[in-house]
């Protein structure tokens, strides 16, 4: 009774899981790109990153479109449906409820590994920063003092609010 209910509220589990498969393959192109960012980063090739960064928005709109048609799917019900539930409703269909469950697994395996690599990404981002402004720091501050038109050391000028991460 409680599979016939699902069924009816949400028309097409198959085309759920067609949903969720896309969001996982885009779940797989977003860390290909993340990873595509470190190896640009830490070749200091800018246009390949910034080409890799332009793309990484493409994904991320794609994966909000598919956000929609998952909610469009989903947006009949009341009350919040998870997929464990509608993985539950399905008994009876035995090779529904085994997709589903491979896509849970899938999705939950892919986007936690995205968000370990985002979490890589801004860490490296954070160091490469780190060595830069340790690289930089001497060009901020002259050791020795600057003589003005009147022959008198002028004031020293404080750091460049980029090299103190101001900016």
């Amino acid at each position: 009774m409680i599979a016939r209910k699902a069924r009816s509220v949400i028309p097409d589990l198959n085309e759920l899981a067609v949903v969720l498969e896309e969001e996982i393959a885009v779940g797989d192109e977003l860390r290909h790109n993340l990873t595509a960012q470190c190896q640009a980063l830490i070749a200091w090739d800018i246009e390949t990153l910034i080409a890799t960064i332009e793309a990484r928005e493409t994904w991320i709109r794609s994966l909000r479109e598919l956000e929609v048609r998952r909610i469009s799917l989903v947006d009949a019900q009341e009350a919040p449906v998870t997929l464990n539930h509608l993985i539950m409703a399905c008994r009876e269909d035995l090779s529904t409820r085994q997709r589903l469950q491979s896509v849970r697994a899938r999705a939950a395996r892919t986007f936690s590994r995205l968000q370990a690599d985002e979490r890589a990404l801004k860490s490296l981002m954070g160091n490469m920063q780190s060595h830069l402004q340790h690289a930089l720091k001497p060009l901020a501050c002259s050791s020795v003092p600057l003589y003005g038109d009147t022959g008198m050391a002028e004031p020293q000028n404080p750091s460049s609010a980029l090299i103190r991460s101001k900016a």
